[in-house]
């Protein structure tokens, strides 16, 4: 089982250690566009930013959430109360040569928004924390907000633009709200050129034939595909 930390915290048995930790981790916020705002800390990389807030129930998959391609310019708030635990896998690719333990290359969204950030992950597939993670792919991230009374919020409003405010870096004053929908998405999100991905040998007719429980004649050629990317994810 693979297990790692990303913090700071004390493991000495002086009492005044843990008080003083807390009050040194560096604060963040989520300022929605009404004026709503949840305090919270960082954990992610320490810079702020803006965009549409949205929300996700998943009680598991983050890696697979967070490099999804329809999150682009949004700040996914995630309901589950315990996020990385299990750390994050490591970049192995298939026989395609796309990486098996995400939905594409890199991290889509602003910044992510959770409860309870678990600084230690345990879990035989972790490579790093989540932490990590978003540090090295310059991801802003708070946790201690209340991501429940988001979704709500969100629930009963609708979509709504928020900014990811971190201590030390661009005050809320000083950034718009930035609002992906204006943007063009899809040509940042998709291919620029033509990938053929070719499988592997196709079984003979009579093995074709038993596998799908079909007459031998119902073997047939390889089937030709064509996706249209527009965001489209590496499990489709």
């Amino acid at each position: 089982m693979a297990a790692s930390k990303d913090d700071d915290r004390p493991t000495s048995d002086d009492p005044r250690a843990l008080p003083a930790w807390l009050e040194t981790r560096k604060r963040a916020s989520l300022v929605l566009a009404d004026g709503t705002t949840f305090a919270g800390y960082s954990f992610g990389h320490p810079e702020s930013t803006s965009g549409e807030v949205v929300f996700n129930t998943g009680m598991v998959g983050y890696p697979e959430s967070l490099t999804d391609p329809s999150y682009a310019g949004q700040i996914l708030v995630i309901t589950f109360p315990l996020v990385g635990n299990y750390g994050v896998p490591s970049e192995e690719k298939d026989e395609y040569g796309m990486l098996k333990n995400f939905e594409s290359d890199k991290i889509h969204l602003k910044a992510v928004v959770i409860q309870d950030y678990s600084f230690v992950s345990s879990h035989y597939t972790a490579n790093k924390t989540l932490g990590e993670w978003l540090k090295e792919q310059r991801i802003p991230a708070i946790y201690g907000v209340d991501t429940r009374a988001v979704t709500k919020l969100i629930r009963v409003h609708g979509a709504v633009l928020g900014k990811v405010v971190v201590q030390g870096s661009t005050p809320a004053e000083a950034m718009e709200f930035e609002d992906p929908n204006l943007q063009n998405l899809t040509a940042q999100v998709s291919r620029k050129q033509k990938e053929v991905f070719m499988p592997g040998p196709a079984p003979s007719p009579k093995d074709a034939a038993v596998s799908n429980g079909a007459p031998e004649a119902a073997a047939s050629k390889p089937v030709h595909i064509l996706a249209v990317d527009c965001g489209i994810k590496n499990n489709i």
